[in-house]
């Protein structure tokens, strides 16, 4: 472990500074050269710590090699140019811009009392690394004892004495909020700030700042190659050097050699729903930006609401040189490079519904089943007779992956027949063959529009193996790939990493805070998966299972989620309707921020007429990374139905999967409405919610 770096110091005596800092201990918090603000005033600190047992210590850097004169603010000194000349004091450059940050510090009330006196004491020091102790000690005859210091103060196991005798007025012993608050007001992008509103939602934590500002990896260049200049810069590292030698090389390897070869560099950031993984990435594209100016990067998804509510509007700015763009659009954009022409594929579960009514066996089954089963099929390429009946249906059956019998396999194979004939007769594609076009198209040499330095990926639980292997043929030899998922919202696709193709032992980080939700509302939706043997496996999957921290004091309280019973779906729709106007009356929630949430289309129909413009009403599956102040989920009983050909355990997991993701979409307050029979798959959270009967 070691303290959190963030920056990169300019020169070599600020570096030889930040490699002594590397030793300080592990809760310290150090920026380097941050922009400090108040009012007219603005100042550069070459180093800013923060710690929980010291506050707020500021640093100035100066590369001095001799000091022939000083007064109580100068000194004459010679630097690297051999030039005599009278500087400015360092501990005198700290001073003013430690008094700077102090100006903005105390306007945060998170730092001060009830009494409203400040909590927190700031100091400041000069750093000289070239200069012996003897000097060290005659500067601070003018300039202040203990407020230097020098070349034998950097030995790391004299830096942290050193740097808490710095004086200061007083010490207080610091919380993590008041720490947080401290970083946010030192680098503002720690605020979380709805970019619609203005509204502020709170302080990112120490674990989604260091994720988010992780250096990118060093590229390894093969030993025949040049040796890039120590302070190239990444993009001139990640460009191949002997590119015609490369060629020969790939020209003789197996297709899995050359794969191996070309590994991106991997980061996969896990979290429970509400944790802020999409905050965290939004922060990583925008440090890419400011730390690597020259680097191409793409942001991509494949959820149209996260897309159009999140990801380009908030990174909207960072164009040309970061890209937005949904996963189905790059897909498009290669199938239109092939064949100069675009139509919209087809919608595997709108066929499958017109099939249904020659075809008996779909709704036995279940429509929803039969168009998972054939995308399923596809995407791991089980479209051969043989091959979908014998093998073991991994991540479609139940823990022993085979529930169905071979005559059910039979007919499902026979259904999946007459689907492909009634595309070939259209003529159309559906979306698993675009992307499976895609791929190929990329394999026989169709070139993408552009090939990026770095990918960020959301909402990463949902990308087939396909999916993943297009993104990679995007990245630049030696690009990085950086991956949020939500392994308990894999509602809709059960592919591990492995089966994706993906390496991410080692290179996991989990978020297991829920901030965006109160404790209330996730403790609630986390009883439906706590016990579910579904939910579990999926977040062992990169070593041991986690559990959320519900106990953290960072969590917001609120009130309990209700759950209200009507005698009709009439009284069930009067009691949303004045609920909603009353919330946008009286708690000052804007329509835009209340999501009613339902599976069925025909749900959301009764419900648009009746609400007012603004309120957002979405199918359950493409809410995930998105967020409301207040969510309805009307209906309740009608979110589940029996699907067929798989077991009640397996059922049971994914229906309360699919509930906790729909649940964990609201921030404050969250209403469950049903007529008369509660669902006994929902029958965990009870403890956790208001009864309210109509």
């Amino acid at each position: 472990m070691a303290p959190q770096v963030y920056g990169h110091p300019c020169d070599e005596a600020e570096q030889l500074v930040c490699q002594a800092l590397h030793a300080l201990p592990d809760e310290c918090i150090v920026y380097a050269e941050p922009k400090l603000v108040y009012q007219d005033q603005v100042r550069y600190p070459d180093f800013v710590v923060v710690y929980h047992k010291w506050g707020v210590i500021v640093l100035e850097v100066k590369d001095w090699i001799e000091v022939v004169d000083r007064d109580r603010k100068r000194a004459r000194v010679r630097q690297r140019d051999d030039q005599l000349a009278w500087r400015e004091s360092p501990v005198e450059q700290a001073r003013t811009a430690a008094h700077v940050l102090n100006n903005m510090l105390e306007k945060d009330q998170d730092l001060r009392d009830y009494a409203g006196r400040r909590e927190f004491y700031y100091a400041y020091a000069g750093v000289l690394p070239y200069l012996p102790s003897a000097t060290i000690g005659w500067l601070e005859e003018a300039w202040g004892q203990s407020y230097l210091l020098g070349q034998d103060n950097l030995r790391r196991d004299l830096i942290t004495g050193s740097i808490a005798r710095i004086p200061t007025p007083g010490r207080i012993v610091l919380d993590e909020r008041q720490v947080r608050a401290i970083c946010a007001t030192i680098d503002g992008r720690n605020k979380n700030v709805d970019q619609a509103t203005g509204e502020f939602k709170g302080v990112y934590d120490r674990v989604q700042e260091s994720i988010s500002k992780e250096p990118l990896a060093p590229t390894i260049v093969p030993p025949q190659a040049a040796e890039p200049p120590v302070q190239a810069s990444f993009a001139a590292g990640i460009a191949p050097s002997a590119e015609a030698r490369k060629h020969r090389l790939e020209a003789g390897m197996p297709d899995e050699a050359v794969t191996l070869t070309s590994a991106p560099h991997v980061r996969l950031v896990r979290g429970f729903a509400g944790t802020g993984k999409t905050d965290v990435l939004i922060l990583r594209a925008h440090y890419l930006r400011e730390q690597h100016p020259d680097l191409d990067i793409l942001v991509t998804t494949f959820n149209d609401p996260l897309y159009a509510n999140r990801l380009e509007p908030e990174l909207r700015d960072l164009k040309p040189h970061v890209d937005v763009i949904k996963f189905d659009t790059l897909c498009a954009h290669i199938y239109q490079k092939r064949h100069r022409t675009w139509r919209n594929p087809q919608d595997t579960g709108g066929l499958v519904a017109r099939m249904a009514r020659n075809h008996p066996l779909i709704d036995e089954l279940g429509r929803s089943f039969i168009t998972d089963e054939f995308i399923w099929m596809k995407e791991t390429g089980r479209t051969e007779r043989e091959r979908y009946v014998e093998q073991a249906r991994e991540g479609r059956g139940g823990v022993s992956g085979r529930t169905l019998g071979r005559t059910t396999k039979e007919g499902i194979f026979d259904l999946f027949e007459a689907y492909q004939r009634e595309l070939d007769e259209l003529p159309a594609c559906d979306w698993v063959d675009l992307h499976e076009r895609t791929l190929r198209y990329l394999q026989e040499g169709i070139q993408p529009d552009n090939l990026y330095d770095a990918i960020l990926v959301d909402e990463a639980q949902h990308f087939a193996p396909t999916w993943m292997r297009i993104t990679t043929r995007l990245l630049k030899p030696g690009g990085s790939l950086f991956l949020c998922d939500d392994p308990s919202q894999s509602v809709y696709r059960y592919y591990s990493w492995r089966q994706k193709g993906v390496e991410v032992r080692g290179r996991t980080r989990w978020l297991r805070v829920p901030y965006r939700n109160t404790r209330q509302i996730f403790r609630a939706a986390y009883a439906l998966i706590a016990d579910n043997p579904v939910a579990q496996r999926l977040l062992a999957e990169c070593g041991e299972g986690v559990q959320p921290d519900l106990d953290c004091t960072a969590m917001r309280d609120g009130p309990l989620p209700q759950v209200h019973r009507f005698s009709s779906w009439a009284a069930e729709r009067e009691f949303a309707v004045r609920e909603i106007e009353a919330l946008i009356r009286h708690a000052g929630i804007l329509p835009h921020e209340i999501g009613i949430l339902h599976e069925k289309k025909h749900v959301h129909k009764r419900y648009r007429p009746l609400v007012p413009q603004g309120v957002q009403l979405y199918e359950v599956k493409r809410q995930t990374g998105l967020e409301y102040k207040a969510v309805f989920i009307p209906r309740v009983q009608d979110l589940f139905d029996r699907a067929g050909g798989i077991s009640w355990e397996e059922y049971v997991g994914r229906e309360r999967l699919k509930s906790y993701m729909t649940m964990t979409r609201a921030r404050t307050r969250l209403y469950l409405l049903y007529e008369n029979r509660w669902p006994r798959l929902l029958e965990p959270i009870r403890p956790y919610v208001e009864w309210i009967e109509h």
